[in-house]
């Protein structure tokens, strides 16, 4: 019975002991050149613009992404994009001398709007979805769990 207890012990101990390493430690994704993760922010930012497009587009454009093995991009919110202006000397490429405005997935009070900040200005201002005269950029982010 005792040697029984042993041999179930050995197996169990290393088992359990190597879930538990799994389930609590976080492992940054690898250093890519085509996005950079904002740790303090528990965001990963892409280093370049997708282009211009409506907010539908720009919307559409996140979601089909596929970048660094990961298929959950989306547009910032605008808490976010107030963070990407902030850290845009780090993240870098955005378009801060054409009055850029980038698009955010929060949609403004008026219906159709939804609003954007203006890598140039600093402004946040609101845009229609459908104005095709004048697309806005489109940069994608995805949450990702803080480093520790």
């Amino acid at each position: 019975m005792r040697f029984r207890l042993a041999v179930i012990f050995m197996i169990a101990v290393p088992f359990f002991s190597s879930c538990a390493l799994i389930l609590t430690t976080s492992t940054p994704p690898p250093p890519n050149g085509n996005y950079i993760i904002l740790a303090d922010y528990g965001l990963m930012v892409m280093r370049k613009d997708l282009g211009k497009s409506t907010w539908t587009g720009a919307r559409d454009m996140c979601k089909q992404i596929r970048l660094g093995g990961f298929s959950d991009w989306r547009l910032p919110t605008q808490g976010e994009l107030a963070i990407l202006y902030n850290e845009r000397n780090i993240i870098g490429d955005f378009d801060t001398f054409n009055n850029t405005g980038y698009w955010s997935s929060t949609p403004h009070s008026t219906a159709g709007f939804y609003v954007y900040l203006n890598f140039t200005t600093g402004q946040i201002g609101h845009h229609l979805d459908m104005f095709n005269q004048q697309p806005l950029a489109v940069r994608c982010v995805r949450n990702t769990p803080p480093l520790r």
